[in-house]
């Protein structure tokens, strides 16, 4: 059957499920006592990935509609006998993925194009960067990468006074109220983007880091009529439009895409400009002005987030699904600047916003 969806997903096993236990093993041990690892386990399901959550409510779009609108491919370098618990996990999750490679070693993004991949989710770095730098651009063209992290959700605990029992039902009113008012539809698959370097390219954002934030202002003001080039998202974003329109005005609503990023008001001209021009519609534009975005995303849940920026992903990771787009001149090997400054704030400007976030939080 030949591939006819609209949005192909290649995802390595790593990424899928949480394969942590057993690369630990890997590094530890090699690679014979992590194939053994996988065989005296082939019964015991991998618990889900980073991945997971988008690629499952993406797959589930097809039942939905009746199209097959999103194909998932999963990728592994180990061998085909290790796979067999993937496999499994595969069917215990009862996620439709019909389509795989293992090969036992080989690097698995000779195969990207082969399989028409429109996105690859991986959690090793060299695999991202190597589809993602612009050396590759032709091998490569029109896949968007992302290196996914794992998730690590932290937790505090804190003593609080007994209430009385009217006070114990007030508060759980209240509670329950400020639930409902911001719970998210059920079923629904949210998806997040950074700007510059994500949906757009980087060429605003190196105006900024060679000039400063000064010069990235009035640039990008003198330019607000002139369209941004595409970075390496955009096709990716284009496409989960075309299945939000296959799914039709009574299902469109499945599929949320928001726009979360550290520019502010005097540099948004030029950021509708390119949407207009790309006509991608973007339902929720956030222009933080270089402020805290993971408050932000934990409202949004989002199946996955795209960012650039390793500050931005090391904030979000503890609460979404989050995947770093090794992209842009800021994640240059030779890029001699440590500071992860956005274009609308100096490091120090940005610390004293994230304090007064922070405690906004509490």
């Amino acid at each position: 059957m030949p591939l006819t969806s609209e949005l192909i997903v290649c995802i390595t096993s790593s990424a899928l499920f949480d394969c942590s236990e057993a690369h630990e093993i890997w590094k530890r041990d090699g690679l014979v006592a992590y194939q053994a690892h996988h065989c005296e386990r082939l019964m015991v399901p991998l618990k889900p990935g980073v991945g997971f959550p988008l690629v499952q409510s993406l797959l589930a779009l097809n039942n939905i509609s009746g199209k097959n609108l999103v194909d998932v491919v999963l990728i592994s370098r180990i061998d085909g006998e290790s796979g067999e618990r993937v496999r499994n996990s595969i069917i215990h999750h009862d996620l439709s993925i019909r389509r795989m490679s293992f090969t036992a070693g080989t690097d698995v993004i000779k195969y990207l194009t082969a399989w028409k991949c429109d996105l690859f989710l991986s959690t090793e770095e060299e695999q991202v960067r190597a589809v993602l730098h612009t050396a590759n651009s032709l091998m490569f063209e029109g896949i968007a990468a992302g290196l996914v992290y794992d998730r690590k959700i932290e937790s505090t605990s804190t003593q609080l006074s007994p209430l009385s029992s009217e006070m114990e039902k007030q508060a759980s009113k209240s509670i329950s109220t400020l639930i409902d008012a911001t719970r998210w539809p059920e079923d629904q698959v949210r998806i997040a983007f950074d700007g510059d370097g994500v949906l757009f390219s980087d060429e605003a954002e190196r105006v900024f880091r060679e000039h400063g934030l000064m010069a990235f202002n009035l640039s990008e003001q003198d330019k607000e009529h002139i369209p941004l080039s595409k970075g390496p998202m955009h096709k990716f974003a284009l496409k989960i439009q075309k299945i939000r329109s296959e799914l039709g005005p009574d299902q469109n609503w499945r599929i949320r895409t928001f726009l979360v990023t550290a520019r502010a008001k005097e540099t948004t001209k030029r950021v509708y400009t390119t949407l207009k021009e790309w006509d991608l519609d973007i339902d929720e534009k956030h222009f933080l002005g270089g402020l805290n975005k993971t408050p932000f995303l934990r409202i949004i849940d989002p199946a996955i987030f795209f960012d650039d920026s390793s500050v931005h992903i090391e904030r979000a990771k503890q609460y979404v699904p989050s995947a770093h787009v090794i992209y842009s001149t800021k994640n240059s090997r030779n890029n001699t600047l440590t500071s992860e400054s956005t274009p609308q704030l100096t490091a120090a400007n940005d610390n004293e916003n994230l304090n007064v976030m922070d405690r906004n939080q509490m």
